[in-house]
């Protein structure tokens, strides 16, 4: 019978995730974001409920109703006045979600200012008498069953009103597009702010009923939200049904494992652990053509500055060696949450991978070397540490490579939660209460004892953060930091370019390990003990909040990002002020709130703006200036300093080796859909192939298969008589074969000159070590100058994709696959969005292409005239079939090609003539 009661223990707690869950779930689908702050909704509700009942002496059901509507008013306030102006500010997706931890961080903060971290007793809503079952020999307290029941009811009725309802056909429109939405005379902003009420009521009705069952305390209440995400995520943040049962069956796993498992922590880590595995099953390498990257926050340029890095060191020196010790550990705590700042900008700023877990990592490489400590030298140990904890970065990062965005960010808040579970509580790894004994830091011989020379360690502490920094300011202007980027921006683009895009996820979470590391031995060997508690998820959230704030893109961003932690400089310059420990970490929450409204790309890049806006205004008096000094000189003079012009040098001259593209009975299937039939045709070294067809037919995605972003079903794709059917992206894209997108997708974050040389760059994997000290300039190839000379782009490139024209973006997308020096070119829609001019011009570019370069074309195009007049032959599709194949006038005068496509106008000119 304790199997039967630990399950019914466990199905109750899984009914209080489900709550959260379904929550999470509504609010993402109403908005589109997830809610972190949905644990503390719940904490609210459940201080509220308290605050009523025992405080207030108010009936526990009307108590139990206004916390619920408190949550409700909460969540759709939020939505209105903080994420709204968001949106209208075109604030990226993941400064709206760091928007809702800066919620849950002013609420907790709110928390323990007014109820302290005192655990407090809560009557229960429910009825709390016990119930006999199997003739006794079962004993429960009726309050499970209840919550359990009210679960059940409340999710089946989620799934009632949003499955039939006409509110949940507006949401599910509003989740799809919501322009179209609007034109329908439906409110977005409306449907979410409903949608938040009703996700964060729920929230605050789990905490209405886990409040009786636990200890009310603000850290743990406000973490529920790591099973609520998980649950969820199970889900897909969409379906009620497959959300309730997964908080039961974790719920009931958690329960079981405590029965079974003595060590501390994996009841907790365990179901986690199989999510995540769930997640990297069904995941996807690269992304379906559906997906649509959310837009990052803006990207700085790497560019370094010698006279500022030498400047902050001589007055890092200066400081360190003025004050007293009470300030060099709070520099200590400053900078080395600076480092680890600096490895979030590194991962997500530059990489796109949005982790929650980086502090978490800090720790495991704080433990390490804490644990190498008692056998090596400290440097010796720091260095193991790094290497070990690099490699359990990368672990951490495996679900990257198959998942990405909002699924990869509670992937690793999972992971996290499961090492802070598994092993920072594992006292017989961690020394327990008393910690690891370290011994006393020195480098090469030179004490940096933090008791007996705190000044040095703070000084060595700022001197790692400045080497960070320029590190990762390296790695933006080099090879990898372009690489980053298009992964970041783009994965099949990056893909088609001959990314490793695997590689270059592995590397970033990589490398952000080590950094975080030196950052959490750091922190950690400040004192005489290791303790690992400090090490926590809640800490992990905050510091990707912070770094988003002050500048996720940006190096000094995430050296700013320091500055906000409690206990460092900030903490200790308002140390006069008694109550600041207080009331600190409250006005950071609102603080940081504030500059996600008004500033979501972060604070230093206001500053940034308002630096270049400064600068542009003084050069534009200084030419003001020269101009009215240049009137006042003798036109002689002004001659005699002119000069001859230097003529522009010839484009190179390229060699493409020819290659045959043969495509020989290939057939694609979605489910039970064949979306290619048994097509086959040819392209030939300097030949131009068209390819048209009706909507639908299937072009695009056949293009999709010969590139390998789409499986193909049956038949092969051989490139110079070697079979590539199987090969991947990456090594098609090597082998000579290269694309454009319907979408163009660039990459908006690098330059145009930078998105070219995106194609030029074949460096092998030693860059990724190099580019750290020396970045190097860019330095195209005779494909990627020659494709600038002939493409015209030669003015344009210091500009970004999103500054020029679209006919210029469809020109540059282009330009990026010449660039690659390939032998096969495929290009899909180029002159869609163009005029008959641009349309021819691109038309003869294309048509240089072929016969100077001598690469073979697949063109897919709507333009028929185009088509008919460049290419050699043609290939027609209708419904994925070949319709007709052959020269341009055979397809012309085909009757089926006629009556299916061209239009019956085209036969009766033809009968005429």
């Amino acid at each position: 019978m304790d199997v039967l009661r630990f399950t019914l223990l466990g199905l109750a707690t899984g009914g209080v995730y489900a709550l959260l869950a379904q929550g999470v779930v509504l609010i993402y689908r109403g908005s589109g974001l997830l809610n972190f702050a949905q644990g503390a909704f719940a904490m609210v509700g459940a201080y509220a409920y308290y605050q009523l009942t025992v405080r207030d002496h108010v009936p526990r059901p009307a108590a139990a109703l206004a916390a619920v509507a408190l949550c409700a008013c909460l969540g759709a306030a939020f939505h209105l006045y903080a994420l709204r102006p968001m949106r209208r500010r075109n604030a990226s997706s993941l400064s709206q979600v760091i928007a809702t931890l800066s919620l849950l961080l002013l609420l907790q903060s709110a928390a323990l200012l007014i109820y302290g971290s005192y655990p407090l007793n809560t009557p229960s809503l429910l009825p709390t008498s016990t119930v006999d079952l199997f003739s006794g020999s079962l004993t429960i307290t009726v309050d499970r069953l209840w919550i359990l029941g009210v679960c059940l009811v409340l999710s089946a009725g989620l799934y009632a009103v949003y499955r039939w309802s006409g509110f949940g056909r507006v949401t599910a429109a509003v989740a799809e597009n919501e322009l179209a939405a609007a034109s329908l005379g439906h409110s977005p902003d409306a449907v979410a702010a409903l949608n938040w009420a009703v996700g964060s009521a729920l929230a605050g009705l789990a905490g209405v009923f886990i409040a009786p069952i636990t200890f009310l305390d603000p850290s743990s209440l406000v973490l529920l939200v790591v099973p609520a995400m998980a649950v969820a995520l199970v889900g897909s943040f969409a379906s009620f049904g497959v959300v309730f049962a997964a908080a039961l069956a974790i719920g009931l796993t958690q329960s079981e494992l405590s029965r079974y498992v003595s060590q501390q922590g994996w009841s907790t880590a365990v179901p986690f652990i199989v999510v995540i595995a769930v997640l990297v099953v069904r995941g996807r390498p690269l992304p379906l053509r559906s997906f649509v990257l959310d837009r990052l926050p803006a990207v700085g340029s790497g560019r370094r500055r010698p006279g500022v890095i030498v400047a902050c060191l001589a007055l890092g020196v200066l400081v360190t060696a003025t004050v007293n010790a009470n300030w060099d550990t709070a520099m200590v705590t400053t900078f080395g949450m600076s480092i680890i700042c600096l490895s979030i900008v590194l991962l997500t700023g530059y990489g796109g991978q949005l982790s929650l877990a980086q502090y978490v990592i800090a720790g495991v490489g704080a433990l390490s070397a804490a644990q190498l400590d008692r056998h090596l030298p400290f440097l010796l140990s720091v260095l193991l540490a790094a290497l070990i904890t690099g490699v359990a970065g990368t672990v951490l990062g495996l679900p990257a490579l198959r998942t990405r965005g909002v699924t990869l960010a509670v992937a690793t808040l999972c992971l996290a939660s499961g090492v802070v579970s598994v092993v920072f509580s594992n006292g017989s790894w961690t020394g327990g209460i008393s910690g690891i004994a370290v011994s006393s830091p020195s480098l090469f011989g030179w004490s940096i004892d933090p008791f007996e020379h705190p000044g040095r360690y703070a000084f060595v502490t700022f001197a790692v953060m400045v080497a960070v920094a320029v590190a990762v300011t390296n790695l933006r202007r080099a090879v990898t930091g372009r690489r980053l980027l298009a992964v970041r921006s783009n994965e099949r683009a990056a893909a088609s370019l001959g990314i490793a895009v695997a590689e270059v996820k592995v590397y970033a979470f990589f490398a952000a390990a080590v950094i975080a590391t030196l950052g959490g031995v750091l922190l950690v060997f400040v004192q005489p003990t290791v303790q690992m508690t400090q090490f926590d998820v809640f800490t992990s959230i905050l510091l990707v909040g912070v770094t988003v704030t002050t500048g996720l893109g940006y190096v000094p961003g995430g050296v700013l990002g320091g500055l906000l932690i409690a206990g460092g400089i900030l903490t200790q310059a308002l140390s006069g002020w008694p109550t600041a420990g207080l009331y600190l970490p409250l006005i950071g929450a609102a603080l940081l709130l504030f500059t996600l409204i008004t500033a979501p790309d972060g604070s230093f890049a206001v500053a940034r703006r308002a630096a270049a806006r400064a600068v542009d205004a003084w050069d534009r008096l200084a030419a003001r200036a020269s101009a009215t000094w240049s009137r006042k000189r003798p036109r002689g003079e002004a001659r005699a300093d002119r000069g001859d012009p230097v003529p522009a040098a010839p484009p190179p001259v390229i060699t493409i080796a020819p290659k045959l593209l043969e495509v020989m009975d290939v057939s694609v299937s979605f489910g039970g859909v064949k979306a290619v039939q048994n097509v086959s045709f040819q392209v030939l070294p300097g030949e131009i192939h068209g390819l048209i067809g009706p909507n639908g037919a299937g072009k695009t995605t056949l293009i999709d298969a010969i590139t390998g972003f789409t499986p193909v079903g049956s038949g092969a794709v051989t490139l110079a008589g070697q079979d590539i059917t199987r090969w991947s992206p990456r090594r098609r894209s090597a082998a000579g074969l290269s694309r454009s997108f319907q979408s163009l997708e660039l990459f908006d974050d690098l330059t145009i000159e930078e998105n070219i040389a995106v194609a030029c760059d074949r460096r092998g994997r030693l860059h990724y070590l190099t580019d750290l000290v020396r970045p190097g300039a860019i330095s195209l190839t005779a494909a990627g100058q020659a494709a600038v000379s002939g493409f015209r782009l030669a003015p344009l490139l210091p500009a970004t994709p999103g500054s020029v024209s679209f006919g210029q973006r469809k020109l540059v997308a282009i330009a990026r696959c010449v660039a690659s020096g390939p032998s096969i070119l495929l290009l899909d829609e180029p002159a869609a969005g163009l005029d008959d001019a641009e349309a021819a011009e691109l038309a003869a570019l294309i048509r240089r292409l072929a016969m100077d370069w001598g690469i073979g074309v697949l063109l897919v195009e709507h333009k028929v005239d185009m088509i008919l007049s460049i290419c050699d032959r043609v290939t027609v599709l209708q419904n994925g079939r070949v319709l007709a194949s052959g020269t341009p006038d055979e397809v012309r005068s085909h009757p089926e090609v006629v009556d299916a496509y061209l239009g019956a106008g085209v036969r009766t000119v033809q009968e005429r003539t």
